[in-house]
């Protein structure tokens, strides 16, 4: 065999040097990731919503069930799929990625996957690192006041207080039923809306011990500075 005849040898027409794309070595499951990958497939496996799910997660197979299944798959640019292998592969890329937030955490992925992966964990580990770096924040701070609420009386509250389009689109029907829903709520004989004073604050407790209510705070709640704000 002649030089120009070897693999990864040929050369085009003008002489130059022409790689032979079939004798480089795909980056698979026998090759070790890079260092750098490897340290956010780890914060992954060491969150704690990942307890159950990391043997799936590390056995994911790429078969694609889980995005056939996918309601927001079908309507936005959103892959389960896709996912799971990036973070399988500690693809930095993922921290800046807006397409994890069109999962809404319906589990069919989880219900589907032979492997029990669980995208919608996966998602939310994801969606967690971008509210820490300041990323994801816009992604959030739309619930800072339901969330500010949450921690004064126990509970969110209903939706339409804080967003006016659900407001719209339940119509005035469901207003009325808001407008009379202590009054209904008297009248069958189930109390007030709100918790009591001491459960309030033992949700306080929480929230607060857990870091809750400081991460609601870097989002803009009570008026505290925003994480993307500070850079």
């Amino acid at each position: 065999m002649t030089e120009k005849e070897k693999p990864g040898t040929n050369s085009s027409e003008s002489g130059a040097p022409k790689t032979n794309p079939y004798s480089i070595i795909a980056d698979n499951s026998f090759v070790e990731r890079p260092q750098a990958r490897m340290d956010l497939v780890q914060r992954i496996l060491d969150d704690p919503r990942m307890h159950d799910h990391k043997e799936g997660f590390l056995s994911c197979l790429q078969c694609g069930v889980c995005t056939s299944g996918c309601p927001a798959a079908r309507f936005t640019d959103y892959s389960p799929r896709d996912i799971a292998r990036r973070a399988l592969e500690g693809d930095p890329t993922l921290l800046e990625d807006d397409s994890v937030w069109y999962c809404f955490y319906c589990y069919t992925c989880h219900s589907r996957c032979p492997r029990k992966n669980s995208v919608a964990v996966i998602n939310q580990v994801i969606r967690s690192m971008q509210v820490e770096s300041g990323y994801g924040v816009k992604h959030v701070a739309m619930f800072s006041a339901w969330g500010e609420q949450f921690y004064d009386k126990g509970m969110g509250g209903t939706p339409h207080v804080f967003f006016q389009d659900i407001a719209d689109a339940w119509g005035p029907k469901w207003k009325d039923f808001i407008a009379r829903r202590d009054e209904i709520r008297e009248l069958i004989g189930v109390g007030g809306m709100y918790p009591n004073e001491e459960t309030v604050g033992e949700v306080r407790v929480i929230m607060e011990d857990t870091g809750f209510k400081a991460r609601l705070e870097s989002i803009g709640a009570w008026g505290g500075h925003r994480a993307e704000d500070e850079k």
